[in-house]
């Protein structure tokens, strides 16, 4: 192990405007811009549908910027509130009634899980049934939607002082990050998750809006070429697991 902390200054690292990633989020925005009629057909359904995404789109976006920047623990107490977002707008999206539901506030993001996901279980790929797994997303993440240990650990890393000849073992500290630097570990899982759910979201948009794309082909066709080159940088990601922030992987890898 290095006796340097794995370290960046803030803006150094994440993804540039050539990206997928980027490209996908710019894709999704110009989609809502034009306030697309969802399949289910209503004037509600369609307003809140677009309010849904612009405010979801938000929330990734600042997301990122604050990952980015070395705000963790302030990004990660979004996730919570992306996937509520998320289950929010699908409802809507999917099902009928389920837009007035939310307009009159007595649509819970909980309940508009309970309505959506068991229409398209085959939508994620997940070891869990899909209702399971947006219920197991939103209580392990609830512990970052208030002010806890674990939402704020996130601004620790580990900084190591000396190394042990004998057993090369290394020892250290941890130190808070009050300069915004980019844990470099932290920092990249955040981004992964977001990449996760950024596939989510628009998979959705295609089983939600499948006749407004299917009349507009100039914004499908752009779609098709996205889509696949995010679900590449997904499977790098899966395949090391990087998308795992149910803890921070800086602290986590201590105890490996």
């Amino acid at each position: 192990m290095s006796l340097k902390p794995r370290v960046s200054k803030s803006g150094t690292k994440g993804y540039g405007p050539s990206s997928p990633v980027q490209k996908a989020l710019g894709w999704a925005e110009h989609f809502f811009s034009t306030v697309p009629m969802p399949d289910v057909s209503t004037d509600r359904a369609q307003a809140n549908g677009t309010l849904i995404a612009t405010h979801l789109l938000h929330l990734i976006r600042g997301c990122g910027l604050l990952n980015g920047t070395g705000y963790h623990s302030a990004a990660v107490s979004l996730l919570r509130a992306m996937e509520d977002a998320l289950d929010c707008f699908a409802a809507v999206a999917m099902v009928k009634g389920a837009a007035e539901e939310w307009d009159s506030g007595d649509l819970k993001a909980s309940d508009a899980a309970k309505q959506w996901a068991p229409l398209v279980a085959d939508i994620f790929r997940s070891q869990l049934p899909l209702p399971d797994y947006r219920k197991s997303l939103r209580r392990d993440f609830n512990i970052y939607s208030h002010c806890s240990r674990q939402l704020c650990n996130w601004n620790l890393f580990f900084e190591p002082d000396a190394k042990d000849a004998t057993t090369a073992s290394v020892r250290g500290t941890l130190t808070l990050n009050t300069r915004g630097m980019i844990i470099d570990s932290n920092g990249h899982a955040i981004d992964a998750f977001e990449t996760a759910h950024l596939l989510e979201f628009l998979e959705l948009i295609r089983r939600c809006y499948s006749h407004a794309l299917s009349s507009n082909p100039e914004l499908l066709a752009e779609l098709d070429v996205i889509q696949p080159k995010v679900v590449e940088i997904m499977e790098k990601h899966n395949a090391h697991h990087c998308q795992e922030v149910r803890e921070p992987p800086e602290l986590a890898r201590l105890h490996e």
